[in-house]
Order: structure tokens, then C-alpha cells, then sequence
């Protein structure tokens, strides 16, 4: 059994995985800003549940919040007992990076195009659209690059402090309600502002797709995944796969690879 985590800039996912693949997962919201604030209590509260349930024998961590790692990875040590995989691309992947400063990609973005390759073949073309949106790209069984963009978030957050007069677009459930009816041709100021971020991001990527498929003379498989996910679906016009849970199934792959993991 895998306890898994993801650490991202908007919240923490976890999952339990097992050769069936991913059992449970729940996810706690970080804070905004440079307090990086989380409840203590809902991360405690998954790993208790998990570890009475049946005691996990591997556990590993992507993040890409450097002060994060060490305060999850010493609850997970306290409670389970097992010290984390702190996962980074110095472990076998089996991808070859033909990108400059490998170092640099989020263990994320690494995980999710594992995890597309494995289950969806390969060339594939991966769209996370998080805090960030990131398009990530492999070919020939290796990475090759990709883009990040500003993610929905962000786009609110920079629109309200950027512009006096705009109004603040929050992302939680009111939001997403809202978001998956919306139109093109805002009739407010608000609801233009939605239009910008929804129908924005959406064409943005299949334009980056479309560009990188041309520049590659290929086609790819694409797959969409992250927290925005679920509301981004509809709007995306070409074909795709709708995987949420990518990086979670990718950090299983990975540590399956490098560690012996047990049900």
C-alpha cells in the first residue's frame, strides 16, 4: 500500500494506491500568499484514518513548495512511521529529458507525463491546469518540453490587483457553478471577466497543442488533469482524456520503479 502526495501551490492532494491502482484520496487547500496556511487537522485527520485502516509501507512526496516538504513529510513520519520519498528527477523515470536544466521541471509535471505514457501511450500531450496551467509534452519516450501559463487563479488574482476597477473572480464553488454555464459574450463586467479565463485558457492550449503538433510534424494524444480540471473539460473542443487524479497514478508509477511497494 502507497500513501501518495501531491504539494502544489493551491492545495495538498493525497491518495492511497495499491497494484489496482488509486483507492482514497482527499485533498487540503493551502492559503494565498506567502503564509502557505493549511489545516493541520484535515491532513492529521487522512493519514490517522489511513494508517488505522491499513498501514501504508511506502510513502512519496512531489512538491513544489520547498517550505512545505519537510512539515508534511515529518507529519507522515510521526504518524506512519515511514520516512518519504521525496521525489525528484534524479530517480528513474524512464524518460529521457531533452529540455535544458532538467532540475528545473516540477516533480508534478514529471509524475503526470509518466502516468499519460503508461496509461495512454505515447506522443502524449499533458494539460494541468492547477495554480498554474502547464502543457507538458512527450515524445519517443522522452520529455521534450512544454509551456505554463498563468492558471485561473492567478488570472483573478492579477485582473483585481492589476486593474482598480475590476472586481475580484473568486475560484472556489460559486465560481466553478458559474464557470461551466458561462458564455463567450460576457454581459458584465464579472461574467466578461470569466469569459476571459475560461474561454482564454481553453484556447490558449489547444493553440499551444495545435503549434506544438505542427512544429513536431505529429500528432498527440491529449489528457487534461489538475484542479481546474473537472470545469475546463467542456470547454475544450479536440479530443481528450480526462484524468484528475494523473500525478497521484504518476508517483505510484514512479516509486513502483525505484522501491519494491506491496498491497
Amino acid at each position: 500500500m502507497l500513501l501518495a502526495i501531491d504539494i502544489g501551490n493551491s492545495s495538498i492532494t493525497m491518495g492511497i494506491l495499491c497494484e489496482a491502482g488509486l483507492l482514497r484520496r482527499a485533498s487540503v487547500l493551502i492559503g494565498p500568499g506567502d503564509s502557505r496556511d493549511f489545516s493541520r487537522k484535515e491532513l492529521t485527520g487522512f493519514l490517522l484514518r489511513e494508517r488505522d485502516e491499513k498501514p501504508w509501507d511506502g510513502v512519496i512526496i512531489s512538491s513544489v513548495v520547498p517550505g512545505l516538504t519537510e512539515t508534511v513529510a515529518g507529519e507522515v513520519r510521526a504518524l506512519g512511521g515511514v520516512a518519504p520519498v521525496i521525489a525528484d528527477v534524479s530517480l528513474d523515470t524512464g524518460l529521457t529529458f531533452d529540455v535544458e536544466r532538467p532540475r528545473e521541471i516540477g516533480t508534478d509535471r514529471v509524475a503526470a507525463v509518466m502516468a499519460a505514457r503508461e496509461i495512454y501511450g505515447s506522443p502524449v500531450l499533458v494539460a494541468d491546469f492547477g495554480t498554474a496551467t502547464s502543457v507538458s509534452v512527450v515524445r519517443n519516450g522522452g520529455f521534450i518540453g512544454g509551456a505554463i501559463l498563468p492558471g485561473l487563479r492567478l488570472m483573478a488574482e492579477a485582473l483585481h490587483r492589476g486593474a482598480a476597477k475590476l472586481p475580484y473572480v473568486g475560484t472556489g464553488p460559486d465560481f466553478r457553478e458559474t464557470a461551466v454555464k458561462s458564455k463567450a459574450l460576457g454581459k458584465n463586467t464579472t461574467a466578461s471577466i470569466i469569459s476571459g479565463m475560461i474561454y482564454g485558457t481553453a484556447g490558449a492550449v489547444e493553440k499551444i497543442a495545435r503549434s506544438i503538433e505542427f512544429e513536431q510534424g505529429c500528432s498527440f494524444r491529449v489528457v487534461i488533469t489538475g484542479g481546474f480540471a473537472d470545469m475546463m473539460t467542456p470547454f475544450i473542443e479536440r479530443d481528450h482524456s480526462f484524468d484528475p487524479d494523473l500525478v497521484l497514478k504518476g508517483l505510484h508509477f514512479l516509486y513502483k520503479r525505484n522501491f519494491r511497494c506491496t498491497n
